[in-house]
């Protein structure tokens, strides 16, 4: 992985990291101002609810995408590695001789 395409990673997991710690909040405010009497606050209730769900919804996209093209990923590497196996046996012993190198450093 390239580090852009890590940095994008990390991004689109902190988004979901994110959408699941507002999610937790909007559950607990909505479950906090159920006991709360009043007019305004079947409003706020109600906007609570529909953002809740709304996170949810987004929440479970993100998890489907993530998924999708983590299978997609998978699929083009075994296919990379069916089809250029001395290629790939190269790319992994010079990543590990990197790394070797690296470590002893």
């Amino acid at each position: 992985m390239t580090d852009t395409t890590q940095q994008l990673a990390l991004g689109k997991q902190k988004i979901v990291d994110d959408l699941r710690v507002l999610l937790t909040d909007s559950e607990e405010m909505l479950r906090l101002a159920a006991t709360v009497p009043g007019e305004g606050v079947d409003a706020l209730r109600e906007r609570l609810g529909a953002h809740v769900e709304t996170l949810q919804s987004a929440l479970g996209d993100a998890q489907e995408s993530a998924q999708r093209r983590y299978r997609v990923a998978t699929v083009n590497a075994e296919r990379y590695v069916r089809r250029n196996p001395w290629r790939s046996i190269g790319i992994a012993a010079g990543a590990g001789f990197l790394l070797g190198v690296l470590s002893t450093r």
